[in-house]
Order: structure tokens, then sequence, then C-alpha cells
């Protein structure tokens, strides 16, 4: 029959008592914050994270952009998503804010746009969501 070792007992009984724990915990404690099975970030988080990196990079940038950051308030975010949102309709006389959104893809003075990346969309999310307009 084979002897027990006495150097054994002590880690294999905590390695137990963790994995009785672990099994045992309710599921708050094991939570990671995330909502969504921890998947990362949502379709309409990276949304807002592209739309937000997008508007501080061609519209609001550190100098030299249309747009400068101090000004960006409620006011201006709407009247900025009310030029997305009719960009593609036929108006009488163009609105305040159409030749800045047309910086972004897929707008006629963007630059370097890949296929298929619509940042004016993007945009208005990030600031629908940001300002709640």
């Amino acid at each position: 029959m084979l002897k027990s070792h006495p150097n054994l007992a002590r880690p294999l009984a905590l390695a137990g008592l963790l994995a009785a724990f672990a099994v045992a915990a309710p599921p708050t404690v094991m939570a990671s914050g995330s909502i969504g099975g921890g998947s990362g970030v949502s379709q309409f988080g990276q949304m807002y994270k592209q739309g937000k990196v997008a508007f501080f990079k061609k519209l609001a940038c550190r100098s030299g952009c249309p747009i400068e950051r101090a000004q960006v308030d409620k006011n201006l975010a709407a009247s900025l998503v009310e030029s997305i949102k009719t960009r593609d309709a036929l108006k009488a006389e163009p609105g305040k804010h159409d030749e800045t959104v047309s910086l972004l893809c897929p707008g006629a003075n963007a630059k370097d746009c890949p296929p298929g990346v619509d940042e004016q969309e993007m945009v208005q999310h990030y600031l629908s969501r940001r300002y709640g307009v």
C-alpha cells in the first residue's frame, strides 16, 4: 500500500478548498463587470468609439480643423447630427454644417476613405449618444 506524503497533504487540501469555493461562489462574485457575457465591446460601443475618433481627428482636432474643441456642445452636436441625417436629402438651401460633415467618409471632401467605411454614421451615433440629441 502507498504511504501518503506528509508534505503534500496541506497543498492538496488548499487546492480542494479553492476548487470548492470557485464552484460554490455566487455569480456576482465572479462577474467581470461587462454586459453580454464578456464578449468585448458591443457593435454599438465600437461605433461610438470609432465615431469619437473620427470626430476629433477630422472635425474637432487640436488645430486646423473646422470646429474648435471648446465650441463642442449640445447645440453644435444637434446641428451636426441634423446635417448628417439629411445628407442625401434634396434641400432648398444647404445646412449650416453640410460642408463640415462632407470631410467625413464617404463625403465629397473626405480623404483616405477605406471602402465601405461610413464615418458620418459613426459620428452621428457618437454625437447622439454623447450629447443626447
